[in-house]
């Protein structure tokens, strides 16, 4: 028997393999890839909260492979750990049947066993989200694995009448728990369903007994992570902080002090307790042990923080690796949960600021730890009336505020209340309606839809934000979706024949629902799995309390897996309900294999032949090529400022893995904020030399204000160099909210600027048909400037003479600080440089046509992106709407300028050529660019592009404007954004084919 289910799980583990191979992105994809990849490559420390014992491991295997197999390897890793984890489900879904077919008289045990393993393991080898993660470089799979072998090894235990062999799997469990603690920290939260089955062993598993293990091991969870983990660093830290300053030795010595006292203590109390005969103390002394070992690979960061890349997170003190575990850079460790402020709430009219704890940084000139902030007014104070329990409307941010009246209509209660001196009426949202939002935004769209996607349908790959459109669930069933995403009819034939659509007809989902009702007489697997489903999808959601803004990121639904997993449980267990069902095929054998046809039919055939083209990520290379041409399009040893993972990871694995153009100084506009990161500018990096900037660090250390408000004081544009002086001047400081702390006393700034001291020359006057100008005015107006603002105008007015200043084209303007007329498009960058167009008949917009016209004709290929039977990320498709057909414009609109109409044409026949409208769907840059034919005299393709792209904008809109959608808020905006669209089409159509134009308005008007 053994043996047979061993060459099972061979041949399982074999096929599933192999899809993922024929699967798996041969190089890098946007979002966390490219960072894991060049992290486990060199061993650096990836975003908060890290995954440390995830990047040992990589760097581990990727040792034995030559570099230029980095990617594919780190993507194989991925592939081979989902693989394991679907074996494993295989594993314990067959030992959940053996237990319920226990007193089944049928001979047919093994065979029920094996085809319920199978049933499930395949549903989550196919399912859109599983695959999708097992084709990529990312924690999850790894993450997936840990956690089923740890339920897996609970099961065994749970069922082991032999005490030292249910010691040693306990053991085993804890030990796995602490590694898991160092792939990702929601590992833990597999206490809270598995303490069913440790209740169960221990007692009768009744509802008293069920509720006390529910609460006590949600205790459990927070002891660990608040006090085993964040307090074990805290008290390093403290520790640290007296050996330090107190003893002048050696910083990180208090983490090494308190690990040599933890291991004196635990080894004693072992060698005590078992020389006593304390079994109980003793085991629980080792279980602590074996956890720390595991989690031990959290002194990863600390041992590699010499590491002075420029990306890489730098953990110097076990201070910040808190802040690193809590991922306070990312706000996580403020999320409230039981009480908190709702999002309008407005600062206490008697203490808008209270104090906080003080802020402590390391000084690596003094070698000591200072005070960089004393607390006193620092921590923001909301008025009390406007707090909330359970709080799921929170967020301060506009951008928040704004997405919270798109979900929900607040009518809210009035209280009227002080802000800046006068009464002001205010809508506090009722405690009803912040209900409202939990349901309808995190639990709905934010998990349910995400469930749904896997096991009912999904409309498209493409980002959800709430309109009918994109991401939306889809049955097939046409009286179903239509109340969500309208009637089959109106809906466009693009949309329809989208690869990624993909209706399931609720099949996967009705199986997992029978599959429930096979646990009904074996209540501890039942309300253990069902806990599990829960612990790790509501469970999840309330504990993240998503903010609106979490949808315009990226989807979420690779951190519900664990949810999708035990579902995939219950689809296998389908068969046996179904099996029993039949109960009037006499013959086993006939009935086994009616119900083996239909739900593998059902479920993971049916996934896999719908799943597999929009799956197919072999050939797709658009971040690495997108990636390629910011690189190359920048000048010898520039200074390139981009934002944004996407725009920042790609060249990140480039320079560090591939060595390619190293001589490129990248910044992340974001990752100015952070002190370690502004530190890193002092060195030379790769082949890039450092970066110049005469900002103090008194002003970036962590503790100083991130926000310097504007106080204006001049209306003349100030020099840049004296703003700076200004800001390093301690003098000049003023009393702003009971602290001192700097302003900007103006919103016009300068840059003078000498061409003749220019170390670089990279443009000429007569070929661009610009002047120089001895400096740089601009006004840019903010309330308060950010830290990154400062520190890049520092950066830009000190380099510029030395070295090119480029700004990543990205559809973000953020990074830019306003300087966009002073810029040269040079390909896919823009040059920040003394040179403008005096000629007021002249386009304002500078274009390096000598440099661009190669990169976009003959360098630029993303070759995939116009096989029409290839599927095409979101974010390919919004990227090269948003970026590539607008760098193709300008570069034709520049050559219809110079009058070179017959090269514009080529470059507009290229652009056309590459992203087809079958492919990447005509829009506003695809509109311009039809505009760009008609200026060269093809009225022919001009209408061609802009009537499609308009047909593409009207579909949309009577889409949307069809029926009362579930969201109506959302697509009522969307709505009138695209009439608007529209409206704008016509009139600048009628430039140039006014008779269609005059149709389409008449058109418009009657709809």
């Amino acid at each position: 028997m053994k043996k047979i289910e061993k060459v099972i799980e061979a041949v399982l583990f074999i096929f599933v393999f192999t899809i993922y191979t024929f699967s798996t992105s041969k190089t890098i994809t946007f979002w966390d890839s490219a960072e894991f990849i060049t992290s486990n490559y060199h061993l650096q420390s990836t975003h908060p909260p890290g995954a440390p014992f995830y990047t040992l491991f990589c760097n581990f295997i990727l040792l034995f492979f030559p570099v230029n197999y980095a990617t594919i390897i780190s993507n194989l890793i991925s592939s081979l750990f989902g693989t394991l984890t679907v074996i494993i489900l295989y594993k314990i879904v067959n030992f959940i049947v053996s237990k319920i077919l226990e007193d089944s008289t049928t001979k047919y045990k093994l065979v029920l066993c094996v085809l319920c393993g199978l049933l499930s393991a395949l549903t989550l080898a196919f399912s859109t989200t599983f695959w999708t993660i097992a084709t990529e470089t990312e924690v999850y799979t790894m993450s997936t694995f840990l956690l089923l072998v740890s339920f897996y090894i609970i099961l065994l235990w749970n069922e082991s009448k032999d005490i030292l062999q249910s010691r040693r799997l306990m053991l085993l469990f804890i030990f796995l728990l602490g590694i898991s603690v160092g792939v990702h920290l929601i590992n833990l939260s597999i206490i809270i369903p598995l303490s069913l089955l440790y209740i169960h062993k221990k007692e009768n598993l009744n509802w008293k007994y069920i509720i006390l293990a529910l609460f006590s091991s949600t205790i459990f969870f927070l002891v660990i992570y608040l006090f085993g983990i964040q307090g074990f660093l805290k008290v390093a830290s403290f520790i640290d902080i007296q050996l330090v300053n107190h003893y002048n030795l050696p910083v990180n010595l208090g983490m090494f002090v308190l690990i040599g006292f933890f291991l004196t203590g635990v080894f004693y109390t072992i060698f005590k307790t078992k020389r006593s005969g304390n079994i109980k103390l003793y085991h629980f002394t080792l279980g602590i042990l074996f956890f720390a070992i595991g989690a031990s690979s959290y002194l990863m960061p600390i041992l590699r923080n010499n590491l002075k890349t420029p990306f890489s997170n730098r953990i110097v003190t076990s201070n910040q690796l808190l802040k690193y575990v809590k991922a306070k850079q990312f706000g996580v460790d403020n999320i409230p949960l039981v009480k908190g402020t709702i999002f309008n709430a407005p600062l206490d009219k008697n203490q808008p600021f209270l104090n906080d704890e003080p802020t402590i940084s390391y000084n690596n000139e003094t070698k000591k730890y200072d005070i960089t902030d004393d607390g006193r007014y620092s921590k923001i104070n909301y008025a009390n009336e406007f707090d909330m329990f359970f709080p799921r409307m929170y967020s301060q941010k506009p951008i928040s505020a704004k997405g919270y009246t798109s979900w929900i209509n607040i009518k809210g209660e009035k209280i009227t209340y002080p802000v800046q001196g006068k009464n002001v009426d205010l809508l506090k949202p009722t405690f009803f309606e912040n209900l409202q939002f939990f349901k309808k935004y995190q639990i709905d769209w934010m998990y349910l839809r995400y469930l749904n996607w896997n096991f009912i349908g999904k409309q498209n790959n493409n980002k959800g934000t709430g309109e009918v459109f994109n991401g939306n669930w889809v049955s097939g069933f046409n009286n179903i979706d239509k109340n969500r995403i309208g009637e089959q009819s109106i809906i466009p034939e693009r949309f329809k024949k989208d690869i990624s659509y993909n209706t399931y007809y609720f099949l996967p989902f009705i199986l997992g629902l029978i599959g429930i009702w096979s646990l009904r007489k074996h209540r501890v697997y039942l309300i253990t799995s069902i806990i599990f489903f829960l612990t790790f999808g509501i469970g999840i959601t309330i504990y993240l309390n998503p903010l609106p803004e979490s949808i315009l990121i990226r989807e979420r639904d690779y951190i519900f897996l664990g949810s999708f997993i035990i579902f995939s449980l219950w689809i296998g267990l389908s068969f046996i309900t179904l099996y029993n069902w039949l109960n009037k095929i006499t013959s086993n054998k006939v009935r086994i294999g009616i119900v083996a046809i239909l739900v593998f039919s059902l479920s993971p055939l049916q996934l896999l032949a719908k799943n597999w083209d929009d799956h197919q990520r072999s050939d797709e290379t658009f971040a690495y090529d997108l990636g390629k041409m910011y690189l190359d399009s920048c000048p010898k040893n520039a200074i390139l400022i981009t934002n944004g993972d996407n725009f920042t990871f790609p060249l990140w694995y480039l320079q560090e893995v591939e060595n390619y153009r190293t001589d490129i100084r990248v910044i992340n506009y974001d990752q100015l904020n952070l002190e370690s990161y502004i530190d890193k500018l002092k060195y030379k990096s790769l082949n890039s030399e450092s970066v110049s900037f005469t900002f103090l660090k008194k002003n970036y250390i962590e503790g100083s204000p991130k926000l310097f408000p504007l106080r204006k004081e001049t209306k003349e544009s100030a020099d840049l160099q004296l703003v700076f002086e200004f800001l390093n001047n301690e003098k000049t400081k003023i009393n702003w909210n009971g602290k001192f702390q700097h302003y900007i006393p103006t919103d016009i700034f300068k840059i003078n600027v000498d061409s003749s001291k220019m170390e670089y020359n990279l443009f000429h006057p007569k070929t661009v048909n610009a002047n120089y100008i001895p400096s740089i005015n601009w006004k840019y107006t903010k309330d308060f400037y950010a830290l990154n603002d400062l520190v890049l105008m520092d950066i830009i007015q000190n380099n510029i003479h030395k070295k090119p200043i480029c700004f990543a084209i990205n559809g973000k303007k953020e990074h830019y600080l306003g300087l966009q007329d002073f810029m040269i498009q040079n390909g896919f960058i823009e040059v920040l440089f003394p040179m403008i167009r005096m000629d007021k008949n002249l386009n304002p917009k500078i274009v390096n046509i000598e440099k661009m016209y190669p990169i976009l004709m003959k360098e630029t290929t993303f070759k995939e992106l116009n096989n029409k039977i290839t599927s095409i990320t979101f974010e390919n498709k919004e990227y090269i709407q948003s970026i590539v057909r607008r760098n193709f414009y300008f570069l034709a609109q520049a050559l219809i300028e110079e009058g070179d109409k017959e090269k514009a044409r080529q470059v507009l026949n290229r652009c056309m050529h590459l992203f087809s409208n079958e492919t990447v769907p005509f829009k506003q840059f695809a509109f311009a660019l039809g505009k760009l034919y008609y200026r060269i005299g093809d009225k022919q393709k001009g209408d061609f592009v802009c009537l499609k792209a308009m047909d593409n904008i009207k579909e949309e809109l009577n889409w949307v404007s069809s029926f009362n959608t579930n969201n109506p808020i959302i697509n009522k905006q969307k709505t009138s954004q695209l009439k608007e669209m529209y409206e704008e089409m016509i009139n600048q159509l009628s430039k140039y084919n006014n008779k269609e134009a005059n149709f389409r308005k008449a058109e418009n008007n009657i709809r």
